[in-house]
């Protein structure tokens, strides 16, 4: 009997060939462009979408014509740095880029060109940085004057919801009105020395939306170097009512800004914020903003190598409201992902006891990262720890010195975890086991939550009822 009806190739589907684009890579999605006129039209967005001068190092002898033909589909244009970059994408096609990232030279026609820029695409910009290159930050201030204008679109309202500045100039109120026009903001950089002229009055419009904010501490409460603010209210902060998260970091030992202060104003202006990141503040600073600063801290993030005794006390005046300390390594704002055993001295090798009693007092603790450290079983098994809600953790453990050995402990945690053995774990509570594996394994089956696991090498994801995977 014959077949009347064949069952189609699901990629002759409009609707699923257009969503498959999205997930393809740009040479496989090249190949796609081939097949037809339809896969063409579904396909080519895929190929434009993203425009990286770093990586595409061609692209601005590209013809002009491929350009206007195409340009409307490029959405992310990033490390935009030279004139003949900017002219390649200064064509009226490109006017639907959503991330936009721009370092700024000195020229005034670049500089000019490049609002341009901003603002054709100001209508769907989601996303935008933008920098003045090392030449331009040493520069007049005059020479690093930007009209906040080309931010926002004309008819229609801003759909930015993350915006860099580093090394540019405008006026105090002008700042202001910048928020005002972009509702949708909730995360603000400010870094690189961005001078913010006074005028006669400040305009103190409180932008309810941001929630996350990138400045040094100097940057907030002197956003004029040459002008000192005396009076209460005068510093950014009055702007950021909602502020949940501030990396505020200091390069200097003392605060520049007395911390009763920056107190008083986080107290008045920012009363909903309890997460900071002081990155690589020396130690005597990070000890000042965690003891002395801030109350009720909800996430506190640092650079491991300025971490002290008097900050690990500092940390614990937070026992009832920390869920999250994550200390990453030195010149780094993430964290070691690699197949081979992540090997680092510990600096602070001889505070392990001290430092045993963050788990151990914290119990609200969901995240501890300290993956420079390397924790001895010994120290951990002396004391129970009271986060049992530790949902990640991310540390180094004397003895697991091989990938092998850290797979070996993982699998043991997840073998028993699958198996809900946790009143087999107490029957065995005072056995004596030696090797460092399974000792390793007994401690993280009593976090019933716990979900990443970072021993040295790659994360390891448990997930219920019986799939863990090496991420």
């Amino acid at each position: 009997m014959s077949t009347l009806f064949s069952t189609p190739n699901p990629l002759q589907i409009p609707e699923i060939r257009h969503r498959t684009s999205q997930f393809v890579s740009v040479p496989d999605a090249i190949s796609c462009t081939r097949v037809s006129k339809a896969w063409h039209s579904d396909f080519i967005s895929a190929v434009w979408n993203t425009l990286d001068f770093d990586i595409h190092t061609t692209f601005e002898n590209l013809n002009s014509e491929i350009i206007c033909k195409y340009g409307h589909h490029i959405h992310n244009i990033l490390n935009l740095k030279t004139q003949p970059q900017l002219n390649a994408v200064s064509y009226l096609s490109v006017k639907n880029v959503r991330v936009l990232e721009v370092i700024c030279g000195m020229p005034v026609q670049f500089r000019t060109l490049c609002l341009d820029l901003i603002n054709n695409n100001s209508k769907h910009l989601e996303a935008l940085s933008l920098e003045m290159d090392p030449e331009a930050q040493t520069a007049k201030l005059s020479n690093r004057m930007i009209s906040v204008h080309a931010f926002v679109p004309r008819s229609s309202v801003s759909q930015l919801t993350s915006l860099k500045l580093s090394a540019v100039s405008f006026s105090r109120n002008s700042f202001a009105n910048l928020l005002r026009s972009c509702p949708l903001l909730t995360r603000m950089d400010l870094q690189g020395n961005v001078v913010l002229l006074p005028g006669p009055f400040v305009d103190a419009f409180q932008h309810l939306g941001i929630h996350t904010l990138i400045a040094p501490i100097d940057q907030i409460f002197k956003p004029d170097p040459e002008f000192e603010i005396l009076s209460l209210g005068s510093t950014l902060l009055v702007h950021f009512p909602n502020l949940i998260r501030w990396t505020c970091y200091s390069f200097e030992e003392t605060l520049l800004i007395p911390w009763e202060q920056i107190k008083a104003e986080v107290t008045i202006y920012c009363p909903k914020l309890c997460e900071i990141d002081s990155w690589t503040s020396p130690p005597p600073a990070l000890y000042n903003l965690v003891a002395n600063v801030f109350h009720n801290l909800v996430s506190v993030a640092f650079e491991y190598q300025q971490l002290s005794t008097n900050s690990i006390m500092a940390l614990l005046l937070h026992r009832l409201t920390l869920k999250e300390i994550s200390a990453y390594s030195e010149g780094t704002e993430g964290f070691t992902e690699q197949d081979e055993i992540f090997s680092e001295a510990d600096p602070f090798q001889e505070l392990g006891r001290t430092l045993q009693l963050l788990p151990r007092i914290c119990s609200n603790l969901t995240v501890l990262e300290l993956e420079s450290h390397e924790m001895d079983m010994d120290f951990i098994e002396e004391e129970e720890w009271s986060c049992k809600g530790l949902w990640r953790l991310r540390v180094r453990i004397v003895g697991l010195d091989s990938r092998e050995k850290i797979s070996m402990a993982l699998n043991l945690w997840s073998e028993k975890r699958n198996m809900e053995s946790g009143d087999d774990n107490e029957q065995k509570k005072g056995e004596q086991v030696k090797d460092i594996q399974t000792r390793v394994a007994r401690h993280l089956l009593k976090f019933k939550e716990l979900e990443w696991v970072w021993l040295g090498t790659r994360t390891f994801h448990f997930m219920l009822p019986s799939s863990a995977v090496f991420m």
